[in-house]
C-alpha cells in the first residue's frame, strides 16, 4: 500500500491506512514541494517516488515514522542517505522539525490526534 499525495487523506485513505497499517505508518516528505508519500514500503522506495513523480531533490526529502495513536513523529535519517551534505547533520533543525510536523498535521488531519494541530498550522 502507497500513497502519492499532494493533498490530505481522504476518509478512505484513512480507512486503508488504518486496516493496512494498523498504529504506525511510514511516510517520506519532500518539504519543499509540500509531497508526501504515506505507505508499508521502504522509506528508500517511498523516497524515490517522490523523486520519479515529483522531481524531488533528495536534500529536501525526510522519513519519518508516524504513530497514528499518540501522534508522536519520529525521524528516521536512513532516506537521506544519498545526500552527503545531509549525512553530516547530527540531527535535524527545530525548523525543518516544525515545519514537517506542520505537514504531517496537514495530510493526516482525519485522524484523532492531529486534528486540533491541524486547526492551528497553516496547510502544506
Amino acid at each position: 500500500m502507497e500513497f502519492i499525495k499532494k493533498k490530505s487523506l481522504n476518509a478512505s485513505e484513512v480507512a486503508q491506512i488504518r486496516r493496512c497499517c494498523s498504529n504506525y505508518v511510514w511516510a517520506v516528505l519532500d518539504i519543499d514541494k509540500n509531497s508526501i508519500v504515506i505507505g508499508d514500503k521502504y522509506l528508500l522506495d517511498m523516497r524515490d517516488a517522490l523523486i520519479y513523480k515529483f522531481r524531488s531533490r533528495a536534500k529536501d526529502i525526510y522519513g519519518v515514522g508516524i504513530d497514528l495513536r499518540t501522534g508522536e513523529i519520529y525521524y528516521a535519517q536512513v532516506v537521506n542517505r544519498m545526500n552527503k551534505i545531509y549525512r553530516e547533520y547530527k540531527s535535524i533543525s527545530n525548523r525543518t522539525k516544525e515545519r514537517i510536523e506542520t505537514m504531517v498535521a496537514y495530510y493526516f488531519e482525519r485522524f484523532e490526534p492531529f486534528r486540533s494541530k491541524s486547526q492551528h498550522t497553516h496547510h502544506a
